[in-house]
């Protein structure tokens, strides 16, 4: 007889018998059980569409998230950004006294100065001693400063990345503003 062969395959027989007989005997399943809500292989969590809050209830602003690299804490990026409002404020107040009039958005917001050659807000640059302030997370055209002006009255604004308090929010009628959260502004008669 072969027992090289013999022996070699009555061990692997052997082998295959006991693993049947545990999966046998034992009364759990092979996989754990799918977590509660879980559909779908492999298992994942169930989608919940968005709803629409009730009438009269408004939802509160949830400030942005932090962008990795951004230097500073929030608290001191939205300190930044009211320091740099008042320093707006100064400037086009300084640019009236000189010119006699705020410049003109004919009512509408422009950012402040994120195009150069359009954005009439750049003109503040030569009252301010330096160039238009820049938000700290960069990107000008979403989280910079906006402007607007019917020539009498001028408004600057910003949108900080910590909550506000109800009566600091600046309401504004721009549908671009009004998504974002916590705006403040500053407003010059």
């Amino acid at each position: 007889m072969r027992w090289n062969i013999i022996v070699p395959v009555g061990l692997f027989a052997a082998a295959l018998l006991g693993i049947a007989w545990f999966d046998l005997t034992a009364d759990s399943d092979a996989e754990p059980a799918a977590y509660l809500g879980a559909v779908g292989t492999p298992v994942r969590g169930t989608f919940v569409a968005p709803t629409r809050p009730p009438p009269g209830v408004t939802p509160s602003p949830r400030p942005r998230p932090t962008i990795a690299g951004a230097s500073g804490t929030a608290e001191e990026r939205d300190g930044r950004r009211k320091a740099d409002l008042l320093t707006l404020a100064y400037g086009f107040n300084s640019l009236r006294d000189a010119e006699g009039s705020f410049p003109t958005t004919n009512g509408n917001v422009q950012t402040l100065c994120a195009f150069k050659d359009l954005d009439v807000g750049c003109s503040v640059e030569e009252y301010v001693r330096v160039e238009p302030p820049e938000d700290p997370l960069g990107d000008p055209i979403q989280n910079g400063y906006w402007y607007s002006s019917d020539g009498q009255s001028m408004r600057v604004y910003a949108s900080l990345e910590e909550e506000v308090p109800e009566g600091e929010r600046c309401e504004t009628e721009d549908a671009n503003l009004r998504d974002k959260p916590n705006l403040i502004c500053i407003e010059l008669p």
